[in-house]
């Protein structure tokens, strides 16, 4: 089976200096797409053993207890979006491993802990350079922040968040609140919301790195 993938992308600015940018991604789900009767017989051959050869790696990689499930999680969580290497990609890659081992609300918990570290990282790293902005006497002074919201409508007043961006932390925010705050619901549902948090999570990485 192929391991998650990393490698590096030549970008090439202005005045023809070449930039080394990193990334990161996982695209191993991709052998478990169905097979086209379009395609050629060589290439069904092909798919077929990558199919195998993935199956045999994510034995070894998360056990053969329950494979049946950790399959299914696998292939439900979908491909790791392609990203800038930066510390999100290995927590990230924590929580989905979680999630694929059965463990829920560990990876429910860690991806929104995740998003939270996330913002921190972005509110703390760019503030000084928009002290006039209306929302900077809200963030100048904490080292941390637990309310999303504060730290989302900052980001967003500076245009350092996309539209997309915006709008999955705010819906992660929600999510996080779920989890965090005892309910019911929770236990009740805690591997659907834990997909659609991991889910979530990646589409601010796909929007925003």
């Amino acid at each position: 089976a192929s391991p998650p993938r990393a490698g590096y992308l030549y970008v090439r600015p202005h005045m023809k200096r070449h930039r080394v940018v990193g990334f990161d991604f996982d695209t191993r789900v991709r052998a478990f797409d169905p097979i086209s009767d379009e395609w050629e017989e060589q290439v069904k051959a092909l798919h077929r053993q990558n199919r195998e050869r993935t199956i045999a790696g994510l034995k070894v990689e998360y056990g053969e207890l329950r494979f049946e499930e950790k399959l299914k999680n696998f292939i439900d969580l979908g491909s790791k979006p392609f990203s800038v290497l930066a510390f999100h990609n290995r927590f990230y890659a924590q929580a989905r491993a979680a999630f694929v081992h059965c463990q829920y609300y560990p990876a429910l918990t860690g991806v929104c802990a995740l998003g939270e570290r996330v913002l921190n990282h972005l509110i703390l790293g760019l503030r000084d350079q928009y002290k006039t902005s209306a929302t900077y006497k809200h963030v100048y002074r904490k080292d941390s922040f637990d309310r999303w919201e504060v730290a989302i409508d900052a980001l967003a007043e500076w245009k350092v968040l996309t539209t997309e961006a915006d709008r999955h932390f705010r819906q992660l925010c929600r999510m996080r609140n779920d989890a965090i705050h005892f309910n019911l619901e929770t236990e009740r549902n805690v591997r659907a919301d834990a997909l659609n948090a991991l889910l979530t999570f990646g589409r601010v990485i796909e929007a925003q790195f």
